[in-house]
């Protein structure tokens, strides 16, 4: 356990912060090994910070109304049974919540590098499916800043935040993340494909525009939405 958390924050750490030596020397192997428990490693994080967020903010305001006015023995008795229930609806709610995430990440980075090997190749590119999903799994970890945008939610819950600069702040995390993501998947294309680095940022930039129009649509019509969850 504590190896593969080592392995995890060490690969991350190279992947996200020196992209250019990373994806050099990217590791051999399939994609189905090591870059798939990197992508799955990264969704059950970001899981466990949405459930994480949703206990605090709808579990344990539910948990203090269930107590209010017990005092004494009668709290001492039902003190273990409230935690075993918090304790149940926890993983309930993590399992659910890592199987769409997870599923989800899944289904976007395979995409992207579909879509970006596709391109690759009509571009003279000389790498094959397998190196760039190695390469685009990886760039997933960027994906943890969501992390940031979901416990900020807890704040807007507690009136420490309002909810239109909650939006705010998801947008920003948001393009930076992109642009970033974006930058990371053209030094991928370079480095898998040996193309020119204009071609590599050409390539790119047709998932990332993508994924932008997503997230206009999302932010426009989807995010408001949580208002009723969050407030």
């Amino acid at each position: 356990m504590i190896e593969s958390v080592k392995w995890y924050i060490d690969t991350w750490m190279k992947a996200m912060l020196r992209p250019v030596l990373f994806y050099q020397e990217l590791p051999e192997g399939s994609w189905s090994e090591a870059p798939l428990r990197f992508v799955i490693a990264t969704g059950w994080i970001m899981s466990f910070a949405i459930t994480l967020s949703v206990f605090v903010m709808m579990y344990v305001p539910t948990g203090f109304e269930l107590i209010s006015g017990i005092k004494g023995r009668e709290l001492i008795i039902v003190m273990p049974v409230l935690l075993l229930m918090g304790f149940v609806f926890f993983i309930m709610t993590i399992l659910i919540v890592a199987a769409f995430v997870v599923a989800a990440l899944l289904a976007l980075l395979s995409a992207v590098a579909g879509v970006l090997n596709f391109l690759l190749i009509l571009l003279g590119g000389s790498g094959n499916l397998n190196e760039t999903m190695k390469a685009v799994f990886y760039s997933g970890g960027i994906f943890l800043v969501g992390v940031f945008t979901v416990l900020l939610a807890v704040l807007v819950k507690w009136h420490a935040l309002s909810f239109n600069d909650w939006m705010t702040g998801e947008s920003t995390l948001f393009y930076t993340a992109a642009i970033y993501i974006y930058g990371l998947w053209s030094i991928a294309g370079k480095k898998t494909h040996d193309v020119p680095r204009w071609k590599a940022f050409l390539a790119a930039i047709f998932p990332f525009l993508l994924m932008v129009v997503f997230n206009i649509v999302f932010a426009a019509k989807i995010l408001p939405k949580f208002s009723r969850f969050i407030l």
